[in-house]
């Protein structure tokens, strides 16, 4: 094809999107989700929804995870691609269970392990633990998920077993398959399909969708998709068509056909419309009228009209349509989303330069309305379908009740002596009052008025304007976003829902009382760049949030840490003693307007009620972008459970829970065990303490006994010697010589002669010691010495005759001594401890404690008052 005819059909393109926009502009107002929110990259190959909510998203570079706030991602490498030599097609991506995912592209298949949220490593193992030898050359997924392997002439269903058996002379390629109750249907590429019974395994019958001369056109790519009763097959060759198999008739039926691919096809839940994308927009059809609608051009809510080639496209359970473009990332479309109609500078009829700023609105007798920019006065013009336009007014066109109507609307707002943003009381007789900082509520019965901020649920603290609808709701105007405030009929307590620009409200800031009621109820809110116009009687209603917030997250010490299994499948977590600073993030994949969410949640064991959360608010519990951060610290050993809800509205919950059990382990040391251990320790060491007493105490008593004996036989041999000396004198004054003493000496017998000998040696010893009491290094040396007496046989004599050392010897008499200078209380311990050879007090007071069993000062007490 030449460049001149090249041109000519981009010419005519154009000329047919300006022709059909007016008509179908309107109907659709995207809005984009690229890689500047997080998305890997723009090209968009395939849309999934998980089981629990979350949206995948297929690019050319990555698996994207959704969660209506943060995109994750997995990585894959070419160890992770099986190959598929009979798979010709496009993208495509099975689910199977929960938890697992079916990726397949152009002769590749690999596989994604959810709860680990990685690629399968090694699916040749993989299929071989499930009995599967022989190499794979397609694999399928049915309605049911059920995945189906397609080997050398053999067809297996991988859960149950099922197999057919193919002929082996068969020579059309297999590229599509479904069931429908008992019957498996496989679409082959020269437009057949071959009705087998799953029970018997054999076929029932073939159908054909076109003629075999038209198989060339449509013999490369098929996509199916079920339908009550029927299928529907995209086919893609050198033509793009649609068609439809009627299972009962066992017919097929050309829908549509065109000279261009046909990229993707869904059928809505309810099976009332199918969408079918293509190089340039979309086509609807409406499946119970046969008829089709082309959307070559996509309107985003900034303004952008896009013509583009849409890749793939999905609708999710609720409700919401996501586009995958080719090069411009997402588009999210939603009924619900844009329920404020905004009538932005594109509409205005002056130079773009030109600043736009919508300070007042008037209606006249005939119910139209006007509405003052600056200088000029505009009329709204709305047409039957919809349309409208704005009007520039000349000053003598303008009705004089419109003038009469701009003029009043320059009135100062005061109240009790103070001038406010803006004033409204409304049918209760509340008055509403506006500041540059905060909204303030005056109510009859009560003293002080309230006051509400950000924190509180107002969309922002500057208050532009307040108005009341025919529903007695508040409108409130603000410098970024519009509140509506609920006032609850049975505690008169107020509830807010903020719009912002995901609803349609303007980018820049309202303009000061800048708000008006239509005769209608229809209000309109004026701003910088355009204004807004709302109709209650006529709001869409947003469906409740269909699924159970999802857990994203588990942060310790505000780190994200790495659980057994991905965060959206953990139901139990186990953490030890040190790891009890946590915080839970949750997400209530709330698609349409993730900010305007509302959390409940309870951690059981801490929490004694249910907590409730505003996803705007700032603070510390929430990240304010519609995600949930419930944070603990210093939580002590137990086990818990966490609780979350969410809903888009205060005043309605629809009670799905998620449940997350959470035990936090004690530390060794407070554990059964190591109590058990502290008790055996305590009764040991009881146990222990009182026999090491009783024995120490029977020591004490035999010692004291030894010694007592021991000062008693020395008395006694010291009075046995005096005795036997008074005996000698005594008898040495009678006889008078000391021949007869000799005698008479001779005559005594050996005990007394030996006992006297050692009263004698017990005397002189004791003596010396005595003499050298105050000789601090007087020592068992010394006394040997004196005594003329080697060391040793000193010790042994001392030993066996008192059962001392010499040193012991010693040290008993210097106490003994000590005792008897304490007792007459005339000198100090000090002075004692220098006159009985002690080198210290101390050690005068250890030695004598040992002895006597107590202190020195103790023992000159006990004795002053015993005397």
């Amino acid at each position: 094809m030449g460049n001149h005819q090249k041109k000519q059909i981009s010419l005519l393109i154009c000329l047919y999107i300006s022709i059909i926009l007016p008509l179908y502009a309107n109907d659709f107002l995207f809005t984009s989700i690229n890689t500047s929110h997080g998305l890997s990259d723009n090209q968009i190959r395939y849309i999934l929804q998980l089981p629990d909510g979350r949206m995948v998203f297929t690019t050319n570079g990555n698996i994207n995870l959704y969660d209506g706030i943060h995109f994750s991602y997995l990585h894959r490498t070419d160890k992770n691609v099986y190959p598929l030599k009979q798979y010709d097609g496009f993208y495509r991506i099975y689910q199977s269970g929960d938890s697992l995912l079916w990726v397949k592209d152009y002769h590749k298949l690999m596989g994604i392990n959810l709860y680990k949220e990685e690629y399968i490593r090694d699916l040749e193992s993989y299929f071989q633990n499930k009995n599967i030898l022989e190499p794979i050359e397609n694999l399928f997924a049915d309605c049911a998920g059920h995945i189906w392997i397609l080997t050398d002439h053999k067809l297996q269903e991988l859960q149950t077993g099922i197999h057919i058996t193919l002929s082996p002379n068969d020579t059309r390629q297999l590229q599509d398959l479904n069931t429908e109750n008992d019957s498996l249907y496989l679409f082959y590429n020269t437009g057949e399909v071959d009705c087998y019974d799953m029970t018997s395994r054999k076929r029932l019958y073939s159908a054909a969708a076109y003629a075999e001369t038209e198989q060339q056109y449509f013999a490369r790519t098929s996509l199916v998709v079920k339908a009550p009763n029927s299928f529907y097959q995209l086919r893609n060759g050198y033509k793009g068509g649609l068609f439809c198999f009627n299972t009962c008739q066992r017919t097929w039926k050309k829908i549509l056909e065109e000279n261009y691919a046909l990229n993707t096809l869904i059928i809505t839940p309810d099976n009332q419309k199918a969408y079918i994308t293509c190089v340039h927009g979309f086509w609807i059809l409406d499946l119970t009228k046969e008829k089709l609608q082309y959307i070559p051009i996509l309107e985003t809510k900034n303004g952008q009209r896009l013509s583009t080639e849409i890749s793939t496209i999905f609708q999710d359970r609720q409700g919401g349509l996501w586009i995958g473009t080719l090069n411009r990332g997402l588009l999210y479309y939603h009924p619900s989303m844009h329920k404020l109609t905004q009538i932005n500078r594109n509409n205005f009829p002056v130079a773009p330069e030109k600043d736009i700023a919508v300070e007042s609105f008037a209606e006249d007798n005939k119910g139209m309305i006007y509405l003052k920019e600056h200088t000029h006065i505009y009329r709204l013009s709305t047409e039957k379908d919809g349309t409208r336009t704005l009007i520039s007014e000349h000053n003598s066109s303008i009705p004089a009740e419109v003038k009469k109507k701009f003029n009043r609307g320059t009135e100062t707002a005061f109240f009790k002596g103070k001038t406010y943003t803006a004033l409204c009381t409304d049918t209760r007789g509340w008055t509403w009052a506006g500041t540059a900082d905060g909204l303030e509520l005056f109510i009859p019965d009560e003293q002080t008025p309230r006051i509400f901020y950000r924190e509180n649920g107002l969309s922002n603290n500057f208050v532009q304007g307040i108005i009341e609808d025919d529903h007695n709701d508040i409108w409130v105007t603000t410098s970024n976003g519009i509140s509506r405030i609920h006032i609850n009929q049975k505690n008169k307590e107020p509830y807010f829902t903020n719009f912002n620009q995901q609803d349609g409200a303007l980018e820049g800031e309202y303009l000061t009382k800048a708000v008006f009621k239509a005769s209608d109820g229809t209000l309109y809110f004026g701003g910088i760049d355009g204004f807004n116009i709302f109709n209650p009687d006529n709001e869409s209603i947003t469906p409740e949030l269909p699924y159970s917030p999802v857990f994203t997250c588990l942060r310790l010490y505000g780190k994200k840490i790495k659980l057994p299994q991905a965060s959206p499948y953990t139901k139990e977590i186990e953490l030890g003693y040190n790891q009890n600073f946590l915080t839970f993030e949750f997400s209530a994949l709330n698609y349409i307007n993730s900010e305007r969410t509302y959390y409940r949640y309870q951690l059981e064991g801490i929490d004694k009620n249910w907590m409730n959360v505003f996803t705007s608010k700032p603070g510390n519990t929430t990240a304010g972008n519609g995600m949930l951060q419930a944070s603990y610290t210093n939580l002590p050993p137990g086990e818990y459970t966490f609780k979350v809800m969410a809903s888009d509205t205060p005043l309605q919950w629809n009670g799905k829970i998620t449940v997350i059990k959470l035990t936090i382990h004690a530390p060794w040391w407070k554990t059964t065990t190591a109590y058990t251990i502290y008790l055996l320790i305590l009764l040991f060491i009881t146990v222990g303490s009182i026999r090491l007493y009783i024995c120490w105490t029977r020591k004490k008593i035999e010692r004291r006994h030894k010694e007592e004996i021991l000062l008693l036989r020395i008395r006694n041999l010291i009075e046995q010697c005096n005795n036997y000396e008074a005996e000698q004198k005594a008898r040495l004054e009678k006889n008078g010589t000391a021949t007869s003493t000799c005698f008479e000496n001779d005559k005594q017998p050996d005990h007394p002669k030996t006992t006297n000998t050692e009263s004698a040696f017990l005397a002189r010893a004791i003596e010396q010691v005595e003499k050298n009491m105050h000789v601090i290094g007087y020592s068992v040396e010394q006394l040997s010495r004196d005594l003329c007496m080697e060391r040793t046989g000193l010790y042994r004599k001392l030993v066996n005759l008192l059962d001392q050392s010499p040193s012991l010897f010693i040290r008993n008499i210097r106490l003994q001594r000590a005792a008897q200078l304490l007792t007459e209380n005339e000198l100090s311990i000090a002075e004692i401890a220098e006159r009985t050879g002690f080198s210290s007090s101390s050690y005068l007071s250890k030695c004598f404690q040992e002895m006597y069993g107590c202190r020195p000062s103790e023992y000159a007490r006990k004795t002053k008052k015993s005397t």
